[in-house]
């Protein structure tokens, strides 16, 4: 191996070179295929974002949420103990309708708007949900 020193640098001589610019040469791609990947993750990250004026309604809605009043969390909280185990039972539409109003504590005619369906429907589904959360409790 020649190796000649100036000042900081070394040069390379022979055999080592063509070594050592392979060597160089395989770096550059794995950094720019690295680089390459790195950028692709951001943009898909960047594709999946969304602003904060995009979703206000949900921040407004965890907002209200966090700065209820602590007998009203609690409330949420007993009942979503209360019911939670009987979810499974529920149909996905049954679920959603309790969940929306004992949980989330949104008005029948809030939870038909996020719904899309009429109020009648919605107190349909509360009361068929409560109907087998009641039979399953006495069942017990």
């Amino acid at each position: 191996m020649a190796h000649k020193k100036e000042g900081n640098k070394y040069w390379i001589y022979g055999e080592d070179a063509a070594l050592a610019a392979r060597f160089t040469k395989y770096l550059t791609k794995v950094l720019y295929a690295r680089r390459a990947s790195y950028i692709r993750t951001k943009m898909a990250e960047a594709a999946h974002e969304v602003s904060i004026e995009e979703c206000s309604g949900e921040v407004e809605e965890t907002y209200k949420r966090l700065n209820a009043p602590i007998e009203e969390r609690v409330e949420a909280r007993l009942m979503w103990e209360g019911i939670r185990n009987h979810l499974p039972k529920l149909t996905p539409k049954e679920c959603e309708v309790m969940i929306a109003l004992y949980i989330d504590r949104l008005s029948v005619s809030e939870v038909a708007a996020k719904l899309g369906v009429e109020t009648n429907t919605i107190s349909t589904h509360r009361r068929n949900a409560c109907e087998k959360i009641r039979k399953e409790m006495e069942g017990k």
